[in-house]
């Protein structure tokens, strides 16, 4: 028992150090994402599809190949008879019972292959393929979505250690002016009541520097999450922020063009329609006559003795050669029905092509409105906190002076940590913008 709790430990302790090894502390984008795409759940589970399209590939491939099987048999009989029928038919009961005694081996290899069904086998083979393209369209597409999906969390997490580092130069400013206070109390320029006010803003920055950490941690657990790593390990984002550009140097129609050739879904989706229009084909097909060629070869040999059990030569040979011929001459309406529901299933996945066709190219514009938006906000934003920042400094000089009051001064500082804040929100709500485009693109934007 002790020995298996000792291995149990070890076991768990050499899983969480390779865990450590896999995820470097010191975590790039790159890093991330290449991780990701190794364990995240979501995306392996579409990653095997692939292998199911290649079977199925094989499976249509193969329907040009004849069928063969082989199969062998041997046996004993023995039986006793105590009656039998006299010289009328009559059943009459035997003086001595007649024993039975019977032996055979079988062996025998068929052949058969399909000479002529139309273009069925074909139009199968083409919808086969086709599957298999919208098998690596559905990869692709779970890897930009997965790709998206970790950039956006990644660089929450950094946006979070960014609202710590903020939020430690608030708390140190906080105690900064409280020591201020105390000292300009000593010399009458202010007021106990200040000094109080100045302990309680200290008080709230310090809530606000616990409250940003908490969000950092859960915003690296749910990296880790979308990485598929179990064991919540600790992580340090270590890329810098991508540099802002303007939109304006974007090319509006030239994206729209790039998406609808590279979007991975559109692939799909054109995959599919490929694949139901060939599965359609290969139904109609199927009211044309099919002609058969078989071919068997056989060897057995029967014995009224034990002889022949497990005899691995039997003498006795056959061989036969024949074509058929199978006419669908009526099947209850079945092969219709079978065409209507393919023919169907082709057009609706036509329409679905049309209409993601649609849905791509207003979100490719879409998105580039928002990334426009979210640029400009970003401008105002940048200025906006660096205008409070000087009016802050201004501000502290005017107090150390004496010719502002405390309750003028905190709410500069107020408005001032609401425009860094904002800032912040603002960069990374563009870089969210960025990712947001490039993923409805398909592939990188960025100059």
């Amino acid at each position: 028992m002790r020995t298996a709790i000792v291995l149990t430990i070890l076991f768990a302790t050499g899983a969480a150090h390779a865990v450590a090894q896999e995820v470097p502390r010191q975590l790039t984008l790159d890093d991330a994402i290449r991780i990701a795409l190794q364990r995240n759940p979501a995306h392996r589970r579409v990653v095997n599809d692939e292998d199911v399209t290649a079977v199925a590939e094989r499976a249509a491939w193969s329907q040009f190949l004849p069928n063969v099987s082989a199969s062998a048999s041997t046996g004993i009989t023995r039986s006793r008879t105590v009656t039998g029928q006299d010289d009328f038919g009559q059943p009459i009961a035997l003086r001595d019972p007649i024993d039975y005694r019977t032996s055979s081996a079988n062996q025998t290899i068929s052949a058969s292959l399909t000479l002529f069904d139309g273009l069925s086998r074909v139009g199968s083979l083409r919808a086969a393929r086709a599957e298999s393209r919208a098998a690596a369209a559905r990869i692709a597409a779970s890897r930009n979505a997965l790709i998206a999906d970790v950039s956006r969390r990644y660089y929450t997490a950094l946006q979070a250690r960014q609202r710590i580092a903020l939020e430690e130069q608030l708390l140190a400013s906080a105690r900064e002016r409280l020591e201020m206070t105390v000292q300009q109390l000593r010399v009458a320029r202010t007021h106990p009541e200040d000094v109080l006010g100045a302990q309680v803003d200290v008080a709230r920055q310090e809530l606000a520097l616990e409250q940003a950490r908490g969000n950092a941690r859960k915003a690296e657990l749910d990296l880790l999450q979308a990485m598929g790593i179990d064991d919540p390990v600790e992580i340090d984002p270590a890329d810098d922020l991508p540099p802002p550009f303007d939109p304006d140097v974007l090319d509006e129609e030239a994206l729209v063009a790039r998406a609808l050739e590279a979007a991975p879904r559109l692939l799909e989706l054109a995959a599919t329609a490929a694949a139901a229009g060939h599965a359609a084909g290969a139904v109609w097909w199927s009211r044309w006559p099919q002609v058969s060629l078989q071919a068997s070869f056989s060897r057995a040999m029967y014995l009224q003795s034990d002889e022949a059990l497990f005899e691995l030569n039997p003498r006795n040979r056959t061989f036969s050669l024949g074509i058929s011929a199978q006419v669908p001459l009526f099947s209850r309406f079945q092969v219709s029905q079978q065409i209507a529901q393919a023919n169907a299933a082709a057009e609706d996945a036509r329409e679905a092509l049309r209409e993601e066709r649609l849905r791509v190219e207003r979100d490719v514009r879409a998105a580039l409105v928002d990334l426009r938006n979210a640029y400009r906000s970003l401008e105002l934003a940048e200025r906006s906190a660096e205008f409070a920042r000087q009016r802050v400094e201004l501000a502290q000089e005017k107090f150390r002076l004496g010719s502002l009051s405390f309750a003028d001064l905190q709410r500069f500082i107020d408005d001032a940590a609401r425009e860094e804040r904002a800032a912040i929100d603002a960069r990374f709500a563009w870089i969210n913008a960025v990712i947001a485009l490039e993923q409805h693109v398909g592939e990188r934007v960025r100059p």
